[in-house]
């Protein structure tokens, strides 16, 4: 419990000392706006998160291959529906993937690579597919997708070696959490 409170801590401290830096920033533009989208739209954030601590937890290649999939996917995926090719049942399969996500955090559910690099790639496929910009916003989105599952990767091995394994699981269980509230329409 102790862990917990200090993880708790730590990410509350961080979060008052970068709200003030937050508060004053202005993003604008195409890259601007990709850039801020995996961080401000909140589905987004945690499925990207959890695929950095799933990274994490995987460990071996895992640390690179995943996030290089789910990066592609979120990438194919818009692209594709920019050009108009629909994917059905897209916001559902959205709460689905935090579900799936979060759940194979919460249970530390190791794959094999292929199997792993398979799941994130469907997982980014339904982050990816709401988007549509020109090329800087795509860059943008590049980046502050690499840059959020990054923080979950940094996140895993931190809480992991600060705390215990179990806080990170907790954290892919609220994922998981979020997911079938948002599949239940409560955000």
């Amino acid at each position: 419990m102790v862990a917990i409170r200090s993880v708790l801590l730590a990410l509350a401290l961080i979060g008052a000392g970068a709200a003030p830096a937050l508060a004053r920033m202005t993003v604008t533009g195409p890259f601007g706006t990709g850039l801020t989208e995996p961080v401000w739209v909140l589905q987004h954030l945690l499925g990207f998160l959890a695929i950095g601590l799933w990274s994490g937890q995987n460990g071996g290649a895992s640390v690179w291959q995943l996030p290089v999939a789910a990066l592609t996917a979120v990438l194919a995926a818009g692209l594709a529906a920019q050009i108009g090719i629909r994917l059905p049942y897209a916001a559902e399969g959205l709460s689905a993937s935090l579900i799936l996500m979060g759940g194979l955090v919460a249970f530390g559910l190791k794959v094999p690579l292929a199997l792993g690099v398979l799941t994130v790639a469907a997982a980014g496929a339904f982050h990816g597919y709401v988007h549509m910009g020109g090329p800087l916003f795509w860059a943008g989105l590049s980046s502050g997708v690499l840059l959020v599952i990054g923080a979950g990767l940094g996140l895993s091995v931190a809480v992991g070696q600060a705390a215990s394994g179990r806080v990170v699981q907790m954290c892919g269980g609220a994922v998981a959490l979020a997911g079938v509230l948002d599949l239940a329409g409560v955000f």
